[in-house]
Parts: structure tokens; C-alpha cells; sequence
């Protein structure tokens, strides 16, 4: 189906006639990937109200329910949001919609494929994370890391050790001041945490190694080396991936 052209200066769709959708696809798919692709040129800026039901019925030749399908859709994705008795607007940016995807994401993909790139993703954001709250050099938030030092070499029970152990982690996403970053890491929180539990049970030396490694990202931050945190950060996101590989634990993740 040819779609019609976007038109930036008009809230309303302009039709040269009528338009039919293609026979190999839901009429409702093509309203989807119409609307979509008006929000993400910017066509429809936030707050752009969506010309109405009957305007877009007439636009693609469709009936209400195929339109309500695709608005449906869309609002699902947190693009869209619908007022009664008003009309339908692209909704605001959220972070909570990311961070909802990728918690539905790391819950779905229980591959070792996927867990690693998990890793991965990890390996970026905390690295920077560290590195940006080492360059901070705030004095609260450093009392804040050693506090939750202490109360990681004082956990007797592996459960306690492991919760308190992506904590750890959650924490400097926090302090880092990128709430994107934050939004990621409590996305993977629970996931982390379960896969944190199983590793330390079957990995006899992994929490002196992980406290080692704490303490390593730590002093970094203590001394205001942006670089230092950063490496260290990596580099014990790394050896927690490498011990994982080296166990062959399957679908389980040392932290």
C-alpha cells in the first residue's frame, strides 16, 4: 500500500483518494507502521494530537476496529496515550517504558546468548557509571559506597551476600546521576539476583574474589580517577563472565 505523504504543517492527513492496504498484511499493520513512522521522524512531535478515527478510516479505507487496533498497539509501546472525550496524543518519552522492555526482555531470553550479552551491556553502562561518580569525587556518596562495603564483608548468609552484591552495583548506577543508567540496572535486578544466588552456592572462592574486585572499584572512585573506575568496573564485570564461562554454569551468572 502506497502511504500517504507526511504532512509537518497539518495535524490533519491529507488524501489524494482512496487507499486501500495491501493483501498480504492487516489493515491495522499498515496504520501502525504509518502512525510509527510519523512519531519517529518527528512528524508528530509529543503532544501531537492524531486526526480522529473517522479521518483515518477514510484515509486508509478501513474500518474503526482495524484503526483502534493499531492506536491500541501503539499505546502499549508507550507512544500513545488517549484521553476520553478528547482524542489520542503521542505520549512523553518514559523511562519507565525502556526499562519495562528490557525487564520483559531479561526475563524471556534464558539462553546463554543472551545472558551474556546481558553481560555485556553491563560491562558499558557500569564502567561508565563508575567512572562518573569516581569524577564526582562527592564525599556522600563515597560514605554511602563504604557503608555498603561493611555490609557486604560482614554477610555470613550467600543470600544476603549476593543481594547485597548487585546492590552494590544498583548503587553506582544511582550515583552516577544518568537515570537511564539507573533505569536499565533495576530492570535486571532480579534477575541478577536469582543468577547471583545460584553462583555463590556453587562457586566456593567467588565472594573473597568479588570483595577483592569491589574493593578495586572502590579505592578507584576514592581517589577521583575517572579512568581507574572505569577499567575496574569492566574489568570485574569481565572475570564474573569469565568465572561463569569457566564453571560452565548454565543459565546461572557470577557476579
Amino acid at each position: 500500500m502506497a502511504l500517504p505523504p507526511a504532512n509537518a504543517n497539518s495535524p490533519r492527513l491529507q488524501v489524494d483518494g482512496p487507499r486501500k492496504p495491501s493483501s498480504d498484511r492487516k489493515p491495522s499493520s499498515d496504520i501502525e507502521s504509518y502512525m510509527l513512522d510519523r512519531i519517529l521522524s518527528g512528524d508528530w512531535p509529543v503532544e501531537h494530537r492524531l486526526p480522529s478515527e473517522a479521518s483515518l478510516c477514510g484515509q486508509f479505507d478501513v474500518s474503526r476496529t482495524a484503526v483502534r487496533e493499531a492506536i491500541r498497539r501503539l499505546q502499549g509501546r508507550g507512544l500513545l496515550r488517549t484521553i476520553n472525550g478528547s482524542g489520542t496524543y503521542v505520549a512523553s518519552s518514559q523511562l519507565e517504558n525502556v526499562s519495562q522492555a528490557l525487564n520483559a526482555y531479561s526475563t524471556l531470553a534464558q539462553d546463554n546468548k543472551s545472558f551474556l550479552e546481558l553481560l555485556e551491556l553491563r560491562m558499558a553502562i557500569e564502567g561508565d557509571a563508575a567512572a562518573k561518580v569516581a569524577a564526582a569525587h562527592d564525599a556522600a556518596a563515597l560514605k554511602e559506597i563504604d557503608a555498603h562495603m561493611e555490609k557486604m564483608t560482614a554477610a555470613t548468609v550467600i543470600e544476603e551476600f549476593a543481594i547485597l552484591d548487585i546492590d552494590f552495583h544498583m548503587t553506582l548506577l544511582r550515583l552516577s546521576g544518568n537515570e537511564l543508567f539507573h533505569s536499565l540496572g533495576g530492570a535486571l535486578r532480579d534477575r541478577y539476583v536469582r543468577f547471583a544466588i545460584e553462583a555463590y552456592q556453587r562457586i566456593s572462592d567467588s565472594k573473597s574474589r568479588t570483595l577483592k574486585e569491589h574493593h578495586d572499584i572502590v579505592e578507584a572512585i576514592r581517589q577521583g580517577d575517572p579512568a581507574a573506575a572505569r577499567e575496574q568496573a569492566r574489568l570485574h564485570v569481565g572475570r564474573a563472565r569469565s568465572r561463569w564461562e569457566e564453571e560452565g554454569l548454565k543459565g546461572v551468572g557470577a557476579t
